[in-house]
């Protein structure tokens, strides 16, 4: 059965908590003698940004028929668990030897480094994100000497401001089957409940034995084990709390409320 979700609760709500969606951002742009980077603001290695730019730049964008606009999630070579964005255009450029870069611009691409297990999040707001970038450098980045460390990261915390995740997901599982609830820190407090604790990949399952018979806490662990493969490639450790205590030091840690 597919997750559904639920709408919000009407009461007053606490802030949600979030989490960034990118780690990093890097700017490539062609230069006379190819592609190579011209600002790196990510926890990547060296050599890793510089085969990023030449490779994705050369792959995606190469060539006097540049494709512009956003292009990925593609994979970051032997870092499994990232993926990445690309955007590219053409700006005015300067100090170029180059006639053809003179005269229809310098190709400089945008490289947004995120997490594989936001990918979901990322392709339901693509054109968001397309739209950010683009209306960036049509504001910013018309000519090449534009383009500095400091606007560079203003496009980075403006991406992460508006593409933000949440620190956890939220399911209850009952007759209805698994639901998950729209607002993670406002929770039907009926049905066997669960937390998604995203950074930790963990998925702490409430279980009390004199609420819920053994065959329904059975089911509701299928139906969260059944979304950990689906979603998450079988990476969630899944924690069975039997202890309401235990359990509310979680509720209390992520804000969350229970309704009646």
């Amino acid at each position: 059965m597919t997750t559904e979700t639920i709408a919000n609760s009407s009461s007053k709500k606490k802030a949600s908590k979030t989490i960034n969606a990118f780690e990093g951002i890097i700017i490539g742009v062609f230069d006379d003698d190819g592609p190579r980077v011209r600002y790196n603001y990510s926890k990547l290695t060296k050599k890793l940004v510089n085969q990023l730019v030449i490779h994705g730049m050369s792959a995606v964008h190469g060539g006097d028929d540049m494709l512009g606009g956003l292009f990925g999630p593609l994979p970051l070579f032997e870092k499994l668990d990232k993926r990445y964005l690309i955007y590219s255009y053409k700006v005015e450029a300067t100090n170029t030897k180059d006639s053809r870069i003179a005269e229809h611009g310098r190709i400089c691409s945008v490289f947004v480094i995120l997490k594989d297990d936001f990918q979901r999040l990322i392709l339901n707001n693509y054109l968001k994100i397309e739209k950010i970038i683009s209306d960036y450098k049509n504001e910013h980045w018309k000519k090449e000497l534009e383009i500095s460390k400091d606007s560079v990261i203003v496009l980075f915390e403006e991406l992460n401001e508006t593409i933000s995740v949440q620190a956890i997901r939220t399911f209850s599982y009952g007759s209805a089957g698994l639901i998950e609830f729209a607002d993670p820190q406002m929770i039907l407090d009926e049905g066997i409940l669960t937390i998604i604790e995203i950074k930790k990949l963990s998925a702490c399952v409430y279980l009390p034995k004199d609420k819920f018979s053994s065959r329904d806490r059975i089911k509701a662990l299928e139906k969260i084990e059944e979304l950990n493969v689906r979603e998450y490639g079988s990476q969630l450790k899944i924690r069975k709390i039997r202890d309401y205590v235990t359990f509310k030091k979680i509720i209390d840690k992520h804000s969350v409320q229970l309704i009646k």
